[in-house]
């Protein structure tokens, strides 16, 4: 785990943390980034893809941020309260010991677009001097607010939309700045005592801090998040770590559909100075998919099925055709757009929308099919018009495998023939057939099957360079691309096929970023994709790669790749995108969804053998 105990001086505070000096609280509909500096630097409110009201992260000086921290110099360190998403700060001065204690109260159900961010100041020993500072900005810094004092404490307004309002409840009389758009107090903590401050959205009136009873909500949450990661059925040597993934998937989860954010952050750069910043706020297809058959796999078949549901709901709206991602209330209008931002680390540009909503990326249906048969399998009832549904999906692949696609890389250059994208077309019909079969449908399920082994056989030949002793990117390319890792997991082929053995030893010394198992997607500089510029390892695949070990009956390697890439997490166990191959820095949108469900699937294929897959 990467070290957090860094010293910050008052007046010297870094512009920019590193990812890894960040913990994530959410509610399941919204999330916010709380430094170890005591500064919420990032939050979206009350949605993951509202316009940031925090957002610091991306720039310091017109971002905004809720602080509370030392008014002297501090060491600081985080953790989660066990089993839970509460997270405490602790701050170690000269002057003495105080925490901040972190959460976002869970509301299951909940419809009306509220979020409560819950700090409580705790004396631990000494008497330590604090400064609470209050700065909001709406519209990704674009808007400055209108702090007005209330009875309790402080509003923000935006000055154009009543709709957006932002209070502050506080123990103590906040300042407000001479330009009304800032509110700050400096005080003590004392030993023994603690206090709370509240901000919260879209209520029109400050109130007593004891009014929102944080006590009671803090429990209630504790409680919630207990209970729910109890249900986890792998009791192996890495339970601590899947289970902080499970809690982070959850967080990402938004409660009122189901649908799954590919990670809180918008912009984070896979390269710091780079251009790949985008917004992942949304939720893919593929992830999603991908992360029910991981809840299925460890145990979470009602939530699993929750996310299901809000596929299928997709299939019913959209017919054949799925778009890529969705936002998190299933809006396919995802337009993308460039704000005047400094940037994380000064990278640019900063963007939100995704102009990927608009590919076609053919393995988007074998990710959905797979977790329709999981589904089945796990107990879930298809009805017969999603029966329907999905059979006209994989008809529609049956049309279509043979056309060139965007990739599950997303370039931005023009099609072709992804060997990702083929090998999930023939999962879609393969694991169709099967689906098809099993319900009893009267259905050319078997016409499906043949057409899956004509896309296996074609992959087979024309994806394998034989210059190369590799499995490529697309067919009758030179291009390496660590995709193609997933191959045995989906059961195309064997991990013990020699060509396959020969591809996974290419991929690791060819793509090898930094120490082992790190991994790049490809070759910048032989694939082109329409962006250009360096990024960091992909996470992914290694853990894939650590998947295509045990299946190869390589435990003892697993083992020792799984535990490697455990070493590239925060220190509260989160990972991010990539990881900086020679520096080992945190990068790309953070806590990623695909790396934490990676982690969960290649913890359970290590204690439990080959059953566990995504394909």
């Amino acid at each position: 785990m990467i070290d957090m105990r860094r010293e910050y001086k008052p007046g010297e505070l870094p512009d920019f943390k590193p990812l890894s000096a960040y913990g994530l609280i959410g509610d399941s509909r919204a999330a916010a980034l709380v430094g170890e500096d005591g500064s919420i630097d990032w939050a979206c409110l009350p949605d993951f893809d509202s316009p940031a009201v925090f957002a610091a992260i991306l720039d310091p000086q017109k971002g905004g941020r809720f602080a509370i921290r030392p008014r002297e110099s501090f060491r600081a360190s985080q953790s989660y309260e066990h089993g839970t998403n509460v997270l405490v700060t602790q701050f170690v001065t000269a002057s003495g010991v105080f925490r901040v204690r972190d959460f976002m109260p869970v509301m299951a159900e909940r419809r009306l677009p509220a979020s409560e961010i819950h700090r409580c100041v705790e004396g631990v020993s000494g008497t330590v001097p604090v400064e609470v500072v209050f700065a909001p900005r709406f519209d990704y810094g674009e808007v400055l607010p209108a702090i007005e004092r209330g009875t309790y404490g402080v509003l923000a307004r935006h000055p154009d939309d009543a709709g957006q309002i932002l209070t502050l409840s506080s123990p103590v009389q906040v300042e407000i700045d001479d330009k009304n758009t800032l509110a700050h107090k400096k005080f003590e903590i004392e030993s023994g005592e603690h206090m709370w401050f509240v901000a919260d959205w879209d209520s029109h009136l400050t109130q007593p801090v004891a009014s929102y009873r944080s006590e009671r909500r803090i429990g209630l949450a504790r409680a919630y998040w207990r209970d729910w990661v109890s249900h986890l059925s792998y009791q192996g040597n890495y339970r601590e770590a899947v289970e902080r993934s499970l809690l982070t998937l959850k967080m990402l989860t938004y409660g009122a559909t189901g649908a799954v954010v590919a990670a809180p952050t918008s912009s984070l750069p896979e390269w710091l100075g780079g251009k790949r910043n985008w917004d992942y706020r949304y939720t893919w297809v593929r992830d999603s998919a991908f992360i029910m058959q991981a809840l299925f796999a460890a145990g979470y078949i009602s939530e699993g099925t929750s996310y299901f549901d809000w596929l299928l709901e997709r299939c019913l709206l959209e017919g054949e055709g799925l778009q890529v991602m969705y936002s998190v209330r299933g809006d396919a209008d995802l337009p993308e757009r460039e704000l005047d931002m400094r940037g994380y680390e000064d990278s640019r540009p900063v963007r939100v929308g995704n102009a990927a909503a608009g590919q076609h990326q053919l393995d988007i249906y074998g990710s959905l099919i797979s977790a329709a048969l999981h589904y089945q399998e796990a107990g879930g009832v298809l009805t017969m018009v999603e029966a329907e549904r999905l059979s006209a999906i994989i008809t529609h692949v049956a049309k279509i495998w043979r056309e060139p696609d965007d990739g599950i890389w997303e370039a931005r250059d023009g099609r072709r023939h992804y060997t990702y994208s083929k090998i999930w077309a023939w999962v879609a019909l393969d694991r169709g057939a099967k689906l098809i079969r099993e319900l009893g449908m009267d259905l050319p399920w078997e016409n499906w099957a043949t057409e899956a082994e004509e896309i296996r056989n074609e992959v087979l030949e024309r994806a394998y360079n034989k210059k190369l002793g590799a499995y490529v990117q697309s067919y009758d390319s030179d291009v390496l691309d660590s995709a193609v890792l997933v191959m045995p997991l989906t059961g195309i082929i064997s991990a013990t096929d020699q060509r396959f053995r020969s591809t996974r030893e290419v991929i690791c010394e060819k793509l090898a970023a930094g120490p082992y198992p790190l991994l790049y997607r490809y070759d910048p500089e032989l694939a082109s994709d329409g962006v250009g510029g360096p990024e960091g390892a992909f996470l992914l695949p290694s853990f894939w790669m650590v998947e295509g070990l045990v299946l190869a009956g390589l435990h003892k390697e697993a083992r020792a790749a799984f535990e490697a890439l455990l070493r590239h997490g925060s220190a509260l166990g989160l990972f991010s995108e990539e990881i900086h191959p020679e520096n080992g820095r945190l990068l790309g949108n953070f806590p990623q969804g695909f790396s934490h469900l990676g982690l969960i699937n290649a913890a359970l294929k290590i204690e439990r053998g080959p059953a566990v897959h995504i394909g």
